[in-house]
């Protein structure tokens, strides 16, 4: 598929790929925790790393090559998945054991599919987020809504969720990563804005790791923008972070030390290292992170 999209000779889906998710839904007797990980595809970041073993990863390919086929297996397996969802809802009261963890899994993944078959299922994401019980089966609809609904269902899903649950911090958390990994044409734009937000705190790791490092770490398709500035987003903070904070800098720069694994993208990510690594008393952690990068990929 997505050489195809690079330009080759046009390629769908397997269909051995869609009957084998037929086939993994039909069985009832399977393991919902095995179907549900046989399920889900691999992550754009995994794919990247295939990619760079043969020429390097282009992101941009990659990211619609993968929704495309996550559309296919959905559209063709849509009375399946939609049969296995409602099989298993449950009216059970919540109880974190395997069978009713696994049963919420495979649930959650069919709901992902059937947004990606038709629209028209963000209605059921919307009811799901709304009736929801436990915060599993409520954050799954609500990433749903985030990532592919139209603005106002976004917002009002975000705004309600944060309503709901703004007093608690590892909630909160999690509100602010499900923002920064959303794969629009907007994502720099709003991470830049949940810095400001009244609940972002740059002295504290764990919300400089939920907006900055989700949007560098699980949004490639707008960390790697062509233009190169998800680059100079994450070498701004990691700037910022140098004196407070060196450690947690460090750790930041991951994603761009990759920058030979990536297509088109090498220069605009060495030159952001090479900025940093101009930087006056540059902290030891930070200096060692760009410093080897550069050394180690030259």
């Amino acid at each position: 598929v997505e050489a195809g999209l690079a330009g080759g000779p046009e390629t769908m889906p397997d269909s051995r790929l869609l009957e084998a998710a037929a086939d993994l839904l039909r069985d009832e007797s399977l393991d919902y925790a095995m179907v549900a990980d046989m399920l889900m595809l691999p992550s754009e970041n995994y794919l990247a790393q295939l990619a760079a073993r043969d020429g390097g990863a282009d992101v941009d390919t990659i990211h619609a090559a993968r929704d495309i086929v996550r559309a296919a297996v959905g559209q063709a397996n849509e009375a399946l998945f939609l049969a296995t969802y409602e099989r298993l809802a449950s009216n059970a009261p919540y109880a974190p054991d395997a069978q009713q963890i696994a049963a919420r899994a495979l649930r959650n993944v069919c709901l992902s599919y059937l947004v990606a078959a038709d629209d028209r299922y963000l209605e059921l994401a919307e009811t799901q987020f709304h009736d929801a019980t436990n915060m599993t089966d409520r954050y799954a609809g609500l990433r749903e809504l985030a990532f592919y609904g139209d603005t106002a269902r976004q917002n009002a899903a975000l705004d309600k969720f944060y309503a709901d649950w703004r007093h608690e911090a590892l909630v909160v958390n999690q509100w602010l990563q499900v923002q920064a990994a959303i794969p629009d044409a907007s994502a720099l734009e709003r991470v830049q804005g949940l810095l400001r937000h009244e609940e972002f705190d740059m002295r504290n790791p764990n919300k400089v790791r939920a907006v900055v490092g989700v949007f560098a770490g699980q949004n490639p398709v707008n960390f790697h923008r062509a233009d190169g500035e998800g680059y100079r987003f994450l070498g701004d903070i990691v700037t910022q972070l140098n004196g407070s904070n060196p450690q947690i800098a460090a750790r930041l720069l991951g994603p761009l030390t990759k920058w030979r694994s990536y297509r088109g993208r090498a220069e605009l990510m060495q030159a952001e290292l090479k900025r940093l690594a101009a930087l006056p008393d540059l902290s030891p952690d930070v200096f060692e992170v760009v410093s080897k990068s550069l050394v180690q990929n030259s």
